[in-house]
C-alpha cells in the first residue's frame, strides 16, 4: 500500500487527509511543523498551503527527496527550479487546478483556439468566482485558461463567500451568444487530483518539476 505525507490542512488539505484515509500516516502544519530527520517513510508529499509559504518549504522538500505534488496557487516558481530538480533525480508536480474534469475543458479551449478569431467582431471575457479568503485574483486556472486559448482575453474576478471555483469563458458577437463553464461542486475533486498525480509519481519516467496537465496527458498516452 502506497503511503503519504500532507502539508496543510486548511480548505482543500483536509479533504486530501480524508480521502486517503490509512494511506496517510502524517500530517503537518502550523502547529506540526517539519523535521528533515524525523519524516516518514512515505512514497510522495502532497502539499496545499498558500502561495507565500511554498518558498519556505522547497529547501526542506529537495532535502527529504521524495516525489511532492503541489496544489498552492499563487506562487511562481523559481526559473532554474526544473534544473534544480532533474540534478538531484526528484520528480515535482505542481497545477493551478486539480480537478480531472478541468483537463477536459483544457483541450477544448485549445481547440476552440483557432477558431474563436474567425468571430466577427466577437466579445471574449473569463470571469473566475471565488471564496472570499482566496489571496490571488484572477485565479491561477483563470490565467491558464488565457494561455489554453492562446490570447490575453480580459479576465473578471470576484470573491464571493465559500464559492470553491466557477470559470466561465464568455462569448458575444452581434448575433450570438457562447459559453464554456466549470464549476467545482466542491473541494474533492481537487483532493482526488492531486493524489491521482502523487500515485503517479513514483513510476513516471522523468524528473523535474512538472506541470499537472503535462503529466495528465503523458500518463494518459502511456494508457492508450
Amino acid at each position: 500500500m502506497e503511503t503519504f505525507a500532507v502539508i496543510g490542512s486548511g480548505k482543500t488539505g483536509s479533504y486530501v487527509v480524508q480521502a486517503l484515509g490509512d494511506r496517510c500516516v502524517a500530517v503537518f502544519g502550523r502547529s506540526k511543523p517539519i523535521q528533515p530527520e524525523n519524516f516518514p517513510m512515505v512514497d510522495a508529499i502532497i502539499v496545499f498551503v498558500p502561495g507565500p509559504a511554498v518558498q519556505s518549504l522547497i529547501p526542506t522538500l529537495m532535502e527529504i527527496a521524495k516525489p511532492v505534488v503541489w496544489g498552492s496557487t499563487g506562487f511562481e516558481w523559481p526559473s532554474n527550479m526544473d534544473e534544480q530538480l532533474k540534478k538531484r533525480g526528484l520528480k515535482w508536480a505542481h497545477g493551478q487546478n486539480f480537478s480531472m474534469g478541468m483537463q477536459v475543458i483544457r483541450r477544448a479551449l485549445q481547440s476552440m483556439s483557432t477558431d474563436l478569431a474567425r468571430l466577427d467582431q466577437a466579445s471574449v471575457h473569463i470571469k473566475d468566482i471565488h471564496h472570499t479568503e482566496k489571496l490571488d485574483a484572477p485565479s491561477g486556472t483563470a490565467l491558464k485558461w488565457q494561455q489554453w486559448l492562446g490570447n490575453d482575453y480580459p479576465i473578471s474576478s470576484e470573491r464571493v463567500g465559500d464559492v470553491c471555483g466557477i470559470h466561465e469563458l464568455l462569448i458575444e458577437t452581434t448575433g450570438e451568444e457562447m459559453s464554456v463553464r466549470h464549476q467545482a461542486k466542491d473541494r474533492s475533486i481537487f483532493a482526488s487530483g492531486a493524489i491521482w498525480a502523487a500515485e503517479q509519481l513514483n513510476d513516471f519516467g522523468e524528473n523535474g518539476l512538472l506541470t499537472f496537465e503535462y503529466l495528465f496527458d503523458k500518463v494518459n498516452e502511456h494508457e492508450i
